[in-house]
């Protein structure tokens, strides 16, 4: 059994019967375990589980997706030290994409771009980008201090791309 001490008491991971849900990776499993009890929440987001969400989202998309949008509990794991669902979700995941290893990212695009640049480029080396690159690598290139060689991208008319 896995075991994490993200607080004082420790969580089990994986191996709990209510955390397996037939057939549905990992992560997905804990997130539907944890939404399915039915707990007070005093923790981010402030929709409390939709509960307090505006009447016109509920409204529009029902209190189901906010059911499911839960921060780092601790039967979720923990993102910057994961021990129990976000592991075995990465490492799932590391071997879909053939890679040794996989990280989820929560700064969205930006996060990853800035990442990827600044890990891998050094002050005065050059890094070759479409000339309508997201701004994020743009940023990535100021502060790693590399230097940009632009090139103009084919548009394709017949697929608006």
């Amino acid at each position: 059994m896995n075991t994490a001490s993200i607080t004082n008491k420790p969580v089990s991971f994986s191996n709990s019967p209510e955390i397996q849900h037939s057939g549905l990776p990992p992560l997905v499993s804990a997130l539907k375990a944890s939404a399915e009890e039915n707990a007070a929440t005093f923790h981010f987001p402030g929709h409390n589980r939709g509960h307090a969400a505006p009447a016109s989202m509920t409204q529009l998309i029902g209190i189901r997706p906010y059911v499911h949008d839960l921060p780092e509990l601790p039967e979720l794991d923990n993102l910057f030290c994961p021990q129990g669902p976000i592991l075995e979700a990465q490492t799932k995941a590391a071997k879909l994409f053939g890679s040794s290893e996989t990280w989820f990212l929560v700064g969205g695009t930006t996060c990853g771009i800035q990442a990827a640049i600044m890990s891998t480029c050094s002050p005065g080396e050059f890094l070759i980008l479409p000339r309508n690159c997201h701004l994020s690598a743009i940023s990535a290139m100021v502060l790693s201090g590399a230097v940009p060689k632009y090139i103009v991208p084919d548009y394709k008319n017949d697929w608006d791309i």
